[in-house]
């Protein structure tokens, strides 16, 4: 059986530098690192070097840089003077910090822009014509494309649904694939079954609970709703088990929302997801 590997998300620990949440996440295998923090790092007489050089230190690996925002929607001419400088950027940074995983999210939808006003074949259509564009220009990099979908804040693709509606058109490309995370799982109320559809394209797993009971809420859900996996509503047992169904061996990642990092998150974490995963290889044979 492989070794679980387990990141912490940067969104986990709010109020940190860089530099200090790098060095709180020492006992994870890797961490998930904000593009904005990086940069507020760099114009800090701070390197890249300097980074990477930490990274060594506590043995994490780079899980992803994220995230490049609003590339979806924007005007074309903003998508030339902003996106596209900025996606070659991040290009540069997971070169140097040998991450493998840049992370995209769609627009949202401002308010003026409404589904009415927007017909939902030509946000999809746009949204895979952009995605294949940005492939395209990660292709002579080893760095894979991760499509984020969410159902907060009015996100143009706020489902899995229609996630997969738009990466099925880019599915013969090999360099871009789906964040799962729980959290946007739960708000959908998604059958958890539907990832067998995807099994090849997972990225990476994203890893949180919800507060509330599920079905009475989930209109009211935000993102500070999220909490530890495993203290709320959802079934890990079911989700976990199915991953290792589909023979998803890559990297699960915590994301929490709050300001400091709480104590012993690795071993409380690694105990729920590894217990999991030794529990089914137990029984599946």
């Amino acid at each position: 059986m492989v070794k679980t590997k387990i990141s912490l998300n940067q969104n986990t620990c709010k109020d940190l530098t860089l530099l200090d949440f790098i060095a709180r996440a020492k006992r994870f295998d890797g961490v998930e690192l904000k593009f904005k923090k990086i940069k507020d790092v760099l114009n800090r007489n701070s390197t890249l070097k300097d980074i990477m050089e930490l990274l060594e230190v506590y043995d994490l690996e780079a899980s992803s840089l994220y995230s490049l925002k609003d590339f979806s929607l924007c005007s074309e001419r903003d998508y030339k003077i902003r996106i596209l400088p900025t996606f070659k950027q991040m290009i540069e940074y997971c070169n140097k910090l040998e991450c493998n995983l840049l992370i995209v999210t769609p627009s949202n939808l401002s308010e003026s822009s409404t589904e009415a006003a927007i017909p939902r074949w030509r946000i999809l259509n746009r949204t895979t014509k952009r995605l294949e564009e940005l492939s395209k220009k990660a292709q002579k990099s080893d760095v894979m494309i991760g499509f984020e979908y969410s159902p907060l804040n009015d996100c143009s693709i706020a489902t899995l649904n229609e996630a997969m509606e738009v990466l099925e058109p880019l599915e013969s490309s090999e360099n871009v694939g789906y964040i799962i995370d729980t959290f946007s799982l739960i708000k959908n109320n998604i059958n958890v079954n539907l990832l067998n559809e995807i099994k090849e394209l997972i990225c990476l797993v994203q890893l949180s609970d919800v507060k509330h009971e599920i079905k009475e809420v989930l209109p009211n859900i935000v993102s500070s709703d999220r909490i530890f996996p495993g203290e709320g509503a959802f079934n890990w047992k079911e989700f976990i088990y199915l991953l290792q169904k589909l023979r998803y061996r890559g990297i699960y990642s915590l994301e929490l929302s709050q300001s400091e990092c709480p104590k012993k998150m690795y071993e409380k974490i690694y105990s729920l997801i590894d217990g999991i995963i030794r529990d089914y290889w137990r029984t599946s044979y």
